[in-house]
């Protein structure tokens, strides 16, 4: 039985209330580039002949803009499009990328029902959010899906943005030594696993210790509260852990990033 898809495709930039947020202008600038975000947004829908759903895309990306880019020097607005340039061409790819696993779902849904399955309607969602810490922008984009299975799945994935530099880097690049900083956070981060109530730490895989280890090549977030890393569904133990998120503070952290490291976040 051949399926008719009805295809609804909507790509539209709506406004972020969360993201419109003015930067404060650095001590001694006289005009500073005011990075603001608008919400890019890729939805479609999949459905039979008989028009039940059979599957459905929704994802939520970031586009930066600055208002004032005629109000800066011609250094500040050449940074400032140097740096739109190149965030907005990463988050352009990852919609694109996000916009093809979304069809092939849906070209995976007819073939299914033209084999006879009866489905159980998938689903892919994203949504991303920020967080400016000094020149330092964090984005946190948080994935949600269902493509079969017991249940749904989830993770989280963090991008690091250097304004300064215009370009995305690793947090182990904001520490003036890496070699003492990935390992001195890693014995932070395993202690406030270990402090965590029994019931959480009893879902814990036997090598979490190792896994936490190798903490600067995963999720690694900068918030209001500190430097956040996010272990998704699976990382540190089984689906029914869930996420497990471990914040050290600022203050904690500052002696172990040095003078360039703590001037980059501002602290």
């Amino acid at each position: 039985m051949r399926t008719k898809l009805t295809l609804l495709l909507t790509l539209c930039l709506l406004l972020s209330g969360c993201g419109r947020e003015t930067l404060p202008i650095p001590d001694g600038e006289e005009e500073a580039a005011e990075y603001r975000f608008d919400t890019m947004t890729a939805k479609e829908s999949f459905t039979g002949e008989d028009g039940q759903e059979l599957v459905r895309y929704s994802y939520q990306l970031l586009t930066m803009y600055v208002p004032n880019l005629e109000e800066l020097s011609d250094q500040g607005r050449e940074k400032a499009e140097r740096n739109m340039e190149v965030f907005n061409a990463r988050m352009g790819q990852l919609m694109d990328d996000s916009v093809a696993y979304g069809r092939e779902l849906g070209e995976t849904a007819k073939e299914m029902v033209d084999l006879g399955s009866v489905m159980v309607p998938y689903y892919d969602e994203t949504t991303a959010s920020s967080y400016r810490a000094g020149n330092i922008l964090s984005v946190r984009v948080d994935y949600a899906s269902y493509t079969g299975g017991a249940h749904p799945n989830s993770y989280t994935n963090g991008y690091l943005f250097d304004l300064d530099a215009g370009q995305f880097i690793s947090v182990d690049q904001l520490a003036d030594d890496p070699s003492v900083f990935v390992p001195g956070v890693a014995e932070m981060l395993i202690k406030l696993a270990d402090a965590e109530p029994e019931e959480r730490r009893s879902g814990y895989w036997t090598n979490y210790r190792d896994v936490i280890n190798t903490w600067n090549q995963g999720t690694v977030l900068f918030g209001g509260a500190g430097m956040t890393v996010v272990f998704s569904p699976y990382e540190l133990g089984a689906y029914a852990l869930g996420p497990v998120e471990l914040t050290v503070s600022y203050e904690e952290l500052a002696p172990l990033l040095g003078d360039g490291g703590r001037q980059k976040l501002g602290i």
